[in-house]
């Protein structure tokens, strides 16, 4: 399972991706902690350590899932 990680940087921009992820078919799950949780921090891990793909907004998003 791939697990994707958003920062989002408003309220508009959470409730778009959201929705796009939704009708994309992919699982969304909103987690609002002040620290990271275990499954963020092995997804930043991931990232960090190459095994995943860090992108700094959506538009980087969509074109690395090629829309």
């Amino acid at each position: 399972m791939n697990t994707l990680v958003i920062k989002p940087r408003s309220e508009e921009e959470q409730e778009f991706l959201t929705n796009l992820l939704k009708k994309l078919d992919v699982e969304v799950n909103i987690v609002e902690e002040p620290t990271p949780n275990y499954e963020t921090k092995r997804a930043m891990e991931d990232v960090n350590a190459k095994k995943g793909t860090k992108v700094n907004n959506s538009e980087e998003l969509f074109t690395k899932l090629g829309m």
